[in-house]
Parts: structure tokens; C-alpha cells; sequence
């Protein structure tokens, strides 16, 4: 998961596609001017739809395609995979659909990738083992067991018909989400790395073999890279760093606390930033040193990218605040940092956003700027999309299939940013249990001006 482009810093933990570009139609020819954002698609997700979406190509055909995963919720038990294309046609499901199991509790066990390099993507996810005595009876979440029966299963199935390929066994207790890391100097992401929902994780082989196991406050999903350039992959959990072969580099007391968001940033001159966000926001070096933080109520979501020019990399953290009842009432609210921990601006968000959440976003194309998405931005607000100075360019939001209740419409939703309509700039698209949709930005593209041009190809 990462980003790299000439004169801008490579960034870990975002999405990363490969396809064919599709053409886009031509608005010059269009009796009027296109508006400032297009929808692209709305797909009807009937009784399929979910909280969670995968991109990526499944059908073999260059495009985008779309995987909706459905869950039992306070689990991480899937139930239903339902590969669509970007317009919503319907290529393959395993498991059985069912419009109750659309939300989730947390981020499910599930990914699309050329897990056998052969040039075709497959669909990956985690089996659960039974929990054969749950640890906590009483409560509606079931995190973990204090007994399992068996192991759990990661399950590899063909991208393009859902048809199951192979399988092989992982520790019980792994069936959080997971990602994929170069462990053994493969010079390619092939080996894995799972963890249950907080307390420990696994380092396994591509052959499935477990090649180390970690004990400490994991949070929710770690960030990674080849922070000592040995061609090997480090685990960056937020508390403790982990190296390739599972040696602690550094370990800090999480003293309770949990990991919400963590990021890794390679700069210019090659050395890395760490981040993560708990109670607040905390930048490190790869060797644990605290370079700076901020207390923030609560710093659910973190950052880095190219938000403006006057400087190579900038953080944005959402704080969530605190509106719970009977406490202090801390308002949601937007923060930019700079390099060295300098507030640039903060914008609080309106009333009722304690859920809201943030998605970098390259919007405009041709610009070294990017955008920031702030989602779910309490009832009645629509989304913002936010430049480098603070100034929203943008306002949208998820359009429900038609003949969707006011009931199925307060259902809450996701998003996610990538360039599903190949015109080389990132595409929102919105999904939940009652809705999925993409938009695009339908202004001409910025691009550099061509000069001494020639019919004359070689001079």
C-alpha cells in the first residue's frame, strides 16, 4: 500500500490501483457545461449491500471492479462476498446475501490481490474458528474466545468466478483484519501479517508458516515499510514497531490505550515518520524517538499527504471529540500539521460529527495539492471536501438507490478514494448497507501546456 511519485514523499497506507484507463466523455460537445462533480455510478445493492468494499480487478478485464463484504454484527464473520463491476452488474457471490448483515462492527478479514503473482487477482479472506466459549457471554460484541476449537482459515478464492482456489490454516485467534508484507525478501508483498482484535499478532510465510508472533496493544490496523532499507518490511503498530523477523525495535507502554489510526511517510532525504493516534496525535522516528504530539480528545484518524506547496509533506488529524453524555463536549475537529508538529489551521465540524471521518484525495489532477474528504458530518450536513488553506472546493453526498425508505437512508455509510473512471484523478465512492454510488470531479483536467511541438516524431 503505497504511493510514489517524483518530488513528492512515498506514502504507506493507502490504496493502490492498477487498470486500463477508460475514456471519458467529451463535455465539449455538450450543449451546456458539465457541473463541478458528475455522478458516475449509483448501483442498486439490493439485499447484498455492505460497509465494507474492496476495488480492484476481478473479471480480468483491466477495470475496477467493486467486492462487498457482509458480516454478523459485533463479529468478524463474514457471510457474504458479492463481486459487482463498477456499474453494479453482479459477477459472482459466495455466501448467501442478506440486507441485515450490511454493517459492521469493525474492519473485516478481507482483501483483493495477485496473492500467486500470476498476473489475476484472487480474493482473500479469513475464515473464523468456533469459538468454542466466548469471552465475554453477556456482551452483543464477540472480540475473542477463551477457547477455540481448530484453527482459523485463510481462504483464497479465483477473483473472477468466487470459486475457492486453496486454503490454509492460521492461529484461531487471527481473524481481524490483515495485511500483506514482505517478511522474507521475496521483493514482493507475499507473506501476511494477521492479528486479532487488539492484544496479538502473526507474521506468516506465503507457504503458511508462522514465522513469529507478537504480544502488546496492537490497535486497528498497522502501518508498514522497509523502514532500514534491508528489503524487508517492518510492522508499525503505533506503541512498538515490529521488525521482518518479529524482534521488538521498540516497545512503549500503551497503558491501556489502543492505536486508532497509524501512518509511516518516507520523506525526500529518505528518512521516515511514524504516526499514530490515540487519546492524541504522536509523530516518531523509526527508532521510537517522539518527535511531537499533541493531546487531542480522541485522534481517531490520521493522515499525510501534499495538502499545499509550501512544504513537502503535511499531517491532517481528526480529532472526534467527545460528545458523549454527561461528559465534556468536545466538538469533532479537522487539524493540519506541518512537518514539525505546527498547528497550520483547525476547522471544528458541525454539531453531532463524533462519527465523522477523513479520506486523503487527489481531486483536482495535474496539481501537487491534494484534497481531504471529511465524511459523516452529522445529520443533515453534506460532505466537505477541503483544499490546503481550509477552504471547502467541494460539497456531496451518498445518493441512495431510488425507492430506498427514509429508514434504509439513515443507515450509516463509508467511503474510499480511487480512480475507478481513469481519468487520472480519484473518484469518492460511497458505500453502505442501502447504497453505493462514485463521484467524479467533471472539470476540465489542469494539464502543463504543450510547446515546440512537432509532427516530426525523435526531434
Amino acid at each position: 500500500m503505497s504511493i510514489s511519485n517524483a518530488g513528492l514523499p512515498l506514502i504507506v497506507g493507502a490504496i493502490v490501483l492498477a487498470m486500463t484507463p477508460r475514456v471519458v466523455q467529451d463535455c465539449a460537445a455538450q450543449d451546456k457545461p458539465p457541473e463541478p462533480i458528475r455522478l458516475v455510478s449509483n448501483i442498486d445493492v439490493r439485499d447484498f449491500g455492505a460497509e465494507q468494499l474492496r476495488i480492484g480487478d476481478l473479471n480480468g478485464d483491466g477495470a475496477p471492479d467493486f467486492l462487498f463484504a457482509q458480516s454478523v454484527y459485533g463479529t468478524r464473520e463474514i457471510t457474504c462476498l458479492t463481486a459487482t463491476t463498477f456499474s453494479g452488474e453482479i459477477l459472482w457471490q459466495y455466501g448467501k446475501p442478506n440486507a441485515d448483515n450490511g454493517r459492521i462492527y469493525s474492519d473485516l478479514p478481507v482483501q483483493v490481490y495477485d496473492w500467486d503473482n500470476d498476473g489475476r487477482n484472487e480474493v482473500m479472506f479469513v475464515r473464523q474458528a468456533k469459538y468454542a466459549e466466548v469471552d465475554d457471554p453477556k456482551s452483543w460484541v464477540r472480540e475473542r474466545a477463551r477457547r477455540y476449537e481448530g484453527d482459523a482459515a485463510m481462504i483464497v478464492l479465483e477473483g473472477a468466478t468466487g470459486k475457492e482456489k486453496s486454503r490454509f490454516a492460521i492461529p484461531a485467534p487471527a481473524d481481524d483484519c490483515f495485511i500483506f508484507a514482505d517478511l522474507t525478501g521475496r521483493g514482493r508483498r507475499e507473506d501476511l501479517v494477521v492479528k486479532d482484535r487488539y492484544w496479538n499478532m502473526w507474521g506468516v510465510s506465503h507457504e503458511g508458516k508462522v514465522l513469529w508472533s507478537y504480544s502488546g496493544s496492537v490497535g486497528h490496523f498497522p502501518a508498514y515499510g522497509d523502514f532500514d532499507n534491508d528489503g524487508r518490511d517492518e510492522v508499525f503498530v503505533g506503541f512498538a514497531l515490529i521488525d521482518h523477523d518479529g524482534k521488538v525495535l521498540f516497545q512503549k507502554d500503551p497503558r491501556g490505550a489502543h492505536q486508532d489510526a497509524a501512518y509511516a511517510v518516507r520523506l525526500n532525504d529518505g528518512s521516515w515518520r511514524l504516526l499514530f493516534g490515540n487519546g492524541g496525535i504522536h509523530c516518531l522516528m523509526p527508532d521510537g524517538k517522539e518527535l511531537w504530539h499533541h493531546t487531542l480528545a480522541e485522534a481517531q484518524h490520521v493522515v499525510a499527504g501534499r495538502f499545499r506547496n509550501d512544504s513537502e509533506v503535511q499531517f491532517m488529524v481528526l480529532d472526534r471529540g467527545h460528545p458523549r453524555p454527561g461528559g465534556d463536549r468536545h466538538p469533532a475537529t479537522l487539524y493540519l500539521y506541518d512537518l514539525a508538529g505546527r498547528e497550520l489551521w483547525r476547522k471544528v465540524q458541525p454539531e453531532g460529527s463524533w462519527a465523522a471521518a477523513i479520506v486523503p484525495l487527489d481531486w483536482s489532477g495535474g496539481e501537487s495539492s491534494m484534497r481531504l474528504l471529511a465524511y459523516n458530518r452529522g445529520p443533515g450536513n453534506p460532505d466537505a471536501i477541503y483544499d490546503g488553506d481550509g477552504n471547502i472546493v467541494d460539497t456531496l453526498t451518498i445518493q441512495h438507490t431510488p425507492g430506498r425508505t427514509d429508514e434504509d437512508k439513515k443507515v450509516g455509510y463509508y467511503c474510499l478514494r480511487a480512480d475507478v473512471w481513469g481519468d487520472g484523478r480519484e473518484e469518492v465512492i460511497y458505500f453502505g448497507g442501502r447504497a453505493a454510488c462514485v463521484w467524479t470531479n467533471a472539470r476540465p483536467l489542469a494539464l502543463p501546456t504543450l510547446y515546440n511541438s512537432t509532427l516530426y516524431p525523435g526531434m
